[in-house]
């Protein structure tokens, strides 16, 4: 995520820049009443002229290293802040996985021929979502849609990368994968499923699919092994739940 690093460092240059600039000048400061009460010890006619000038300087020295205090405690806030906002960018607010500009920023790491080759790229949904959403409000859609993604997460951290690309559409974006590592997720996501069915805590979640490889793809781009995933979901979808 490139716009992420460079945000990131030119936020820390920023905040670098302003601490120096606040230690620089309380060093001088310092410097200049150091040099100030020497010359007052080798010379004590000096403290009667510039008695005013050592009292001035030394105010100045606290309210400055008090400045410095709170500019110390604002940055931090600031950049706890700006953390905060930059999370927000790239994750879904709903479930808090990677959100769609994340998704297209992984899509275009695995162009590299290396990552591409053996990739795989799984395209979910949730059935029954749009009749939840109309039978029982959006409130409960996204209870549903939220609960999936917890599962999803959960299941798909060990295989490959997750994230919702928009709507009603999941991903696992795979790196090294053959058609046994796809088996395994998608049985272990349906063990899951089944297991949350059976609680009959919420809606039931059954999923359609569709899984490419592109170790029997042969594609060169990665738009071209997720173009064939979204087809595939709409011509010949799978089931699980």
């Amino acid at each position: 995520m490139k716009a992420d690093f460079y945000t990131k460092s030119k936020r820390t240059n920023i905040y670098n820049s302003i601490f120096i600039y606040k230690v620089v000048s309380l060093f001088v400061l310092l410097l200049i009443t150091v040099m100030l009460a020497y010359i007052v010890n080798k010379n004590k006619e000096f403290l009667s002229k510039t008695g005013w000038l050592i009292g001035l300087v030394t105010i100045s020295i606290i309210l400055f290293a008090i400045s410095f205090i709170i500019d110390f405690y604002i940055l931090k806030r600031t950049a706890s802040i700006g953390e905060r906002l930059n999370k927000m960018a790239y994750l879904d607010r709903l479930t808090g996985l990677p959100n769609r500009y994340s998704c297209d920023l992984l899509f275009e790491t695995f162009n590299d021929s290396d990552k591409l080759e053996n990739a795989g790229f799984i395209l979910m949904k949730i059935n029954d979502l749009y009749n939840v959403n109309s039978k029982k409000g959006h409130a409960q859609g996204n209870d549903l849609i939220a609960e999936f993604c917890y599962i999803l997460e959960d299941v798909g951290e060990s295989y490959g990368y997750v994230g919702r690309n928009g709507g009603n559409e999941f991903i696992l974006l795979m790196e090294d994968c053959d058609s046994n590592n796809a088996d395994m997720f998608l049985m272990d996501l349906t063990k899951r499923l089944h297991g949350y069915n059976e609680l009959g805590v919420g809606s039931p979640i059954e999923i359609a699919y569709a899984r490419v490889l592109n170790s029997d793809e042969k594609v060169t781009r990665i738009s071209e092994l997720i173009s064939k995933a979204y087809k595939k979901l709409k011509d010949a979808p799978q089931v699980l739940s």
